[in-house]
């Protein structure tokens, strides 16, 4: 059977389960930050990442070396990835250049974003059909779950105030109206596979997709307290939902998410009324933050005081306001700047650390998507080209609020992925099958 017919949901493939484990272990360890955000907590996994930098500058060479001397080509994300690769790099250039840090020591504080081209791999993987995109996507969702579970039995059983050393660092966050410290995980898979449930429910109609949402949804709001995270990943979903399906249809699902999160909120404030009026209370918060009003919160209202310092310290020195300053540590920072923490101030932390010349870079990543938007029409429904859609539309809005991908593109091209598979699935479905397809038409 040509390859080019394969459908992209079968189980054809030998050792498919065992495909999907090696997978999750691999996005485990070389395209994902769950195990390089400890790195503040145990200085062993840092030492880790630099371990194996050597197998990824060699591998990089190989890869490129391959795909533009042998192969030549290279695909749109090959170029997004080597792009990203270079960040790292113009970083540390500017790091040393504004506050004189050397550039190697600016390179190892940064050097699990090199990991990243480990995405191509499995990208080149999938496209000589090694692996399967169905593959790649369930092991996203293991990773999900993954993450879900090791995240609530650390939030449940050891307190964040043990490693409150590594505030700053991306590890714990201090914030009274939150109960105190509070520990900061990266949502990136989370984020799959709220996406990915969403759009199975709202497309395909599954109830236990909707149920599995909310649990990842419940997730954000009782245990993480990452308010502007969740609206940043909800507004989209739903904004989505408003594009994909018609009026009636709308309604229908809006009113059986209401139903089955009202629900499991009369449960909540059965077990302790007090868990509903404490996330009231902080949604209130945010909604008077983002009206641009005095909360008295000192961590919604902190964000507007680091906002100022990044505004004066433009003042001060608008040359730096082209290039940035990079991502210097949190001792520099505090040194330098002032008491400002990049990732809590989205935009205007991406502005400070890139610069107009990142930011430009960054934001013309989310270009790409539109595009292939644009021009895929036959796979126009299906759930998992939506979810690499809908996945990038909801990290460009995170990037307005919380910037992580201004630092780390990993959770873009994870969805990202997926977007370019679709584009070269289209293309071949218009070469191969439409042509076949007229020719029986003009045979009957």
């Amino acid at each position: 059977m040509n390859i080019l017919y394969k459908t992209l949901y079968t189980r054809d493939q030998p050792n498919f389960e065992l495909k999907v484990l090696g997978i999750f272990i691999f996005s485990l360890l070389f395209t994902s930050n769950v195990l390089l955000q400890f790195n503040s907590a145990n200085a062993t996994i840092g030492l880790l990442m630099v371990m194996g930098m050597p197998f990824i500058f060699i591998f990089t060479g190989l890869y490129y070396y391959y795909k533009i001397f042998k192969l030549k080509e290279l695909n749109p994300l090959d170029i997004m990835i080597f792009l990203a690769l270079l960040m790292p790099f113009y970083n540390a250039i500017v790091v040393h250049s504004v506050f004189g840090v050397k550039i190697f020591k600016a390179l190892f504080n940064l050097s699990g974003r090199f990991f990243i081209v480990m995405c191509s791999l499995i990208y080149y993987m999938i496209r000589t059909h090694k692996i399967t995109i169905k593959q790649y996507v369930y092991a996203n969702i293991i990773l999900c779950w993954f993450c879900f579970f090791l995240y609530t039995y650390i939030s449940l059983t050891i307190s964040p105030e043990s490693f409150k050393d590594s505030l700053g660092e991306g590890l714990v966050g201090y914030n009274p109206s939150k109960g105190g410290y509070l520990y900061r995980f990266s949502s990136a898979f989370l984020i799959f596979g709220m996406v990915y449930y969403f759009l199975d429910y709202i497309i395909k109609g599954n109830l236990v997709s909707l149920f599995l949402w909310l649990i990842l949804i419940a997730y954000q709001v009782f245990i993480d307290k990452g308010r502007t995270e969740l609206v940043s990943e909800v507004v989209p979903m739903f904004l989505y939902m408003f594009i994909m399906l018609k009026w009636h249809k709308i309604f229908k699902k809006l009113f059986s998410i209401a139903i089955v999160a009202g629900t499991i909120i009369l449960i909540a404030y059965w077990i302790n009324p007090k868990i509903i009026y404490f996330t009231a209370d902080m949604y209130i918060m945010f909604l008077k933050f983002f009206l641009g009003k005095k909360t008295g919160e000192g961590s919604a209202d902190m964000r507007w005081t680091e906002m100022a310092v990044v505004y004066n310290y433009f003042l001060k020195h608008p040359q730096y306001i082209f290039f940035g300053i990079g991502c210097p540590k949190r001792t520099v920072m505090l040194f330098n700047v002032g008491n400002v923490i990049l990732s809590d101030i989205g935009i205007v932390g991406g502005l400070l650390s890139q610069g107009i010349v990142g930011v430009t870079f960054t934001y013309s990543l989310f270009l790409y998507p539109i595009y292939v938007f644009r021009k895929v029409k036959y796979f126009r429904k299906d759930v998992l080209f939506n979810t690499g859609l809908l996945g990038c539309g909801t990290i460009f809005i995170q990037s307005l609020f919380s910037g992580s991908v201004f630092y780390s593109p990993f959770s873009l091209m994870l969805f990202m992925l997926i977007v370019e598979y679709y584009r070269v699935k289209e293309s071949l479905y218009k070469k191969y099958h439409l042509p076949n397809l007229q020719k029986d038409v003009l045979q009957v």
